[in-house]
């Protein structure tokens, strides 16, 4: 479902089949059969990408140098990325990275707290940096000093860099879904209707 017309696959310009095949092709393709549809439309933000590819083939890199070509461990990656959906209410971010999370080795029980809105029980030190790093910015727009010195400790710098633009790539994923109205294929876990305003998520 999406409010954005889908390109269609057989009138694509050079440009645009160009980043067809690099998505369809690529790596993300081979973690999620659903990224191309059953009339080969590419699913999720990828649509979008194709309306302008021009621009859509940065946000693509961008996307796929996040996901596979960096050194930041996969869990509090995708710990980042569910607090990104929570916060922003994107059924679709959530069930691309609920799935990714637990393959990650995030339990059962951190995710589903996260579904439900709530704060999460953390145990490990690097998960309590990240969630709290993360909840902050995602809803102080800011970050405190301690919980900056605290993710800092757990991460090193490096690390912090990376994932502070990968908030920044899929904040960015989460408007245009929104915008769009974009939310994952049939059979995919969705927890918000279109017309939930949503709850915002307390920090313990």
């Amino acid at each position: 479902m999406t409010r954005l017309s889908y390109v269609d696959p057989a009138r694509l310009s050079g440009e645009q089949q160009e980043l067809y095949d690099s998505i369809a092709s690529g790596p993300r393709a081979a973690k999620r059969a659903s990224l191309i549809d059953g009339e080969g439309h590419l699913t999720g933000p990828f649509n979008g990408f194709l309306h302008l590819p021009a621009l859509g083939k940065h946000w693509s890199a961008i996307g796929e140098g996040l996901r596979f070509r960096t050194t930041l461990d996969r869990r509090p990656f995708e710990l980042a990325i569910l607090v990104i959906a929570v916060n922003w209410r994107s059924g679709h971010e959530w069930a691309a990275h609920a799935r990714l999370a637990r393959e990650a080795g995030l339990e059962e029980e951190i995710i589903a707290a996260l579904r439900r809105g709530e704060t999460p029980h953390l145990e490990r030190p690097d998960d309590k940096a990240v969630f709290r790093f993360v909840h902050e910015l995602m809803t102080l727009r800011q970050v405190s000093p301690s919980a900056y010195e605290a993710v800092l400790s757990v991460l090193g710098e490096t690390h912090l860099v990376e994932l502070v633009n990968t908030l920044g790539y899929y904040v960015a994923l989460a408007a245009m879904l929104n915008a769009f109205d974009v939310h994952p294929p049939h059979g995919l876990d969705d927890p918000w209707s279109p017309a939930d305003s949503g709850r915002e998520m307390t920090p313990s």
